[in-house]
């Protein structure tokens, strides 16, 4: 399958919402195990809120490195690869962290240390 961001989304994918759509196509062929091309031809920019809402949600269900291979970015310039990548990094990073913490309570709350 190939979405065509241009035709999805417009020129610019900027906003949290047209992220969400992206992703609502992203997930049902993931979780087939099948493979997506996003096609960023005639893509002139991407932030953040996009990227958090087609592929941020991703990650709540798969790892990162399912998404990078699931998810074939094809036409993309290098400034467009650099900020997703960027994001996929942060965002793996964040959940990374976010379980350490989780390991931690646990940790002290079967030593009862989490009582003091």
């Amino acid at each position: 399958m190939r979405i065509k961001l241009k035709e999805l989304c417009g020129s610019k994918c900027v906003a949290l919402d047209d992220g969400q759509k992206v992703y609502q196509q992203l997930f049902p062929e993931l979780r087939e195990k099948r493979t997506v091309e996003l096609d960023f031809s005639g893509v002139d920019l991407v932030f953040s809120p996009f990227l958090m809402g087609a592929l941020g949600k991703l990650l709540d269900h798969f790892e990162k490195e399912t998404v990078m291979q699931r998810v074939s970015l094809c036409h993309i310039s290098e400034e467009h690869l650099r900020s997703v990548n960027d994001f996929l990094d942060r965002a793996d990073q964040r959940a990374s962290e976010a379980s350490d913490v989780e390991t931690m309570r646990d940790l002290f709350e079967e030593d009862e240390l989490g009582d003091i």
